[in-house]
């Protein structure tokens, strides 16, 4: 039993390790694209020209990102020089220079289940339901210096420090209510309130490993510091002391149930502003996800703080026999270390909060320069991304966006979006990356939001924006 319970344990260690710091991410190029709905996913103040708003299940808006911030499939793998130059390499050396202190690979999806907006009177409504499941895999670059060996890191003073490994990976269900008005001619703002259905969770509030080689007798010393919480839609099984001892076996027919339930309940934010500065000029703000989530269901804390210490074995114990005498004491030992305490504790997460802030000046009647800043949060640090961007609206049924992106310790990110309606139907595609497409081996990252609205009554609301009116617009005295 008490096997099992470590196999747990270990169980939930190890993939947590490959679910690891996650960040949800809206797709940059998407912002100021006015003519898509979709943008008051990054900012609610945002209002459709439309008098109804239909978004579909699935395919009104599939939202895929894929990060690398470490290295490019060409730093890692190339072709060689001289005698292997018709040869692939794998250049060890090259990824250890392109890595940084802290290096991640990020997946996350966003799945619409429905969507719609509508005018009442002169304010915009809007009601989506979502599914947001997000994963990260984390790999510090002391990590890699290991295949050079312990030798620089010898003394008590001079450990390899591998920190901030993970975990977290996260999938919840979003109910969100949005409302945007128009408060003068100039302003116009929005919110939205968020109910949350937590699906499952792995968080991680200490995850450090220390290695320590002794200068004379070269024992190492393994130590770690770990701190996991995981809520899983699992029923766990308990012996009398109430130790987890295992898992029933899932029941699909609680799928349903399972997905409505709030016994994870959360709760967050939106909340946004257009601010036409004067003819030409129009700022925006905007900050999204700013909440909570708390996980009460199939909770379990995993804590340990733990040294092993590693002697070798000595030639005498191999050549009198007693090397088994040797081995068992260390696996005695290594089982001592692996001795995890275990809680069913609840606890809660912070949702992926992000900080939008950005301008645009009109060139012409149908042309816009963008300049939009992105702050996020993650590892209890600030992260940043600018985005330079053309914005074209040459007719009602067709819309266009280039843009570059500054994020992820990446320059080379070239966007592109654009919009066709033909009807009530609107197709739009938007990426930060199209350069991904043409020089993959390259590329750090790719993001793709791609989908087809239904919009009824378009054109129609001008009284009530005013801002997005170009006619209205000549009219209003900005000074």
């Amino acid at each position: 039993m008490q096997k099992n319970k470590k196999t747990i344990s270990l169980l939930i260690i190890v993939f947590s390790l490959f679910f690891s710091k996650t960040l949800y991410s809206q797709v940059n190029t998407l912002y100021f694209m006015e003519n898509i709905h979709q943008t008051h996913y990054t900012n609610p103040a945002f209002q459709s020209k439309c008098n109804t708003f239909i978004g579909l299940p699935a395919i009104s808006s599939i939202n895929a990102n894929i990060t690398n911030s470490g290295f490019s499939y060409k730093n890692l793998i190339h072709l060689g020089t001289g005698i292997y130059s018709d040869s692939l390499i794998i250049d060890v050396n090259g990824l250890k220079e392109k890595l940084g202190k802290n290096n991640y690979t990020i997946v996350d999806v966003n799945t619409p289940i429905l969507g719609l907006g509508f005018w009442v009177k002169d304010s915009y409504f809007t009601f989506d339901i979502a599914n947001k499941t997000m994963a990260r895999i984390s790999y510090p670059g002391n990590l890699i210096r290991l295949i050079d060996g312990n030798g620089g890191y010898i003394g008590d003073d001079n450990p390899l420090e591998i920190n901030d490994i993970g975990p977290d990976a996260i999938s919840y269900n979003e109910y969100s209510f949005g409302l945007s008005k128009r408060i003068t001619h100039r302003l116009t703002i929005g919110g939205k309130f968020k109910l949350i259905s937590g699906l499952a969770n792995i968080n991680s509030k200490q995850s450090d490993i220390s290695i320590t080689t002794k200068d004379v007798t070269y024992d190492l010393t393994l130590a770690t510091n770990l701190d996991i919480s995981s809520s899983l839609p699992l029923v766990t099984e308990k012996d009398e002391d109430g130790n987890i001892t295992g898992f029933e076996e899932y029941d699909s027919k609680n799928i349903v149930k399972d997905i409505l339930s709030f016994k994870n309940f959360g709760v967050g934010f939106d909340f946004g502003a257009n601010y036409q500065f004067n003819d030409r000029i129009k700022f925006y703000a905007s900050i999204t996800d700013l909440g909570f989530i708390s996980w009460k269901r199939n909770t379990i804390n995993i804590k340990q703080q733990e040294d092993f210490t590693f002697t070798g074995m000595s030639l005498d114990s191999m050549l009198t026999g007693g090397s088994s005498d040797a081995m068992s004491s260390i696996t005695d030992s290594l089982m001592n270390f692996l001795n995890l305490q275990e809680t069913s504790i609840n606890y809660s997460t912070a949702l992926p909060t992000k900080i939008y802030i950005g301008g645009t000046f009109d060139l012409t009647k149908s042309i816009n320069l963008g300049l939009l800043s992105k702050t996020f949060f993650f590892d209890r640090k600030l992260h940043q991304a600018v985005t330079l961007s053309t914005n074209l609206s040459p007719v009602k049924w067709f819309s266009t966006t280039l843009s570059y992106s500054m994020m992820n310790r990446s320059y080379n990110n070239i966007g592109l979006g654009f919009s066709i309606k033909t009807g009530p139907v609107q197709f739009y595609l938007v990426t930060d990356n199209i350069n991904t497409l043409i020089l993959p081996k390259s590329a750090k990252s790719f993001n793709l939001m791609f989908g087809f609205n239904i919009g009824l009554g378009c054109g129609k609301r001008d009284d009530f924006s005013t801002i997005n009116n170009k006619k209205t617009l000549k009219e209003i005295d900005f000074m």
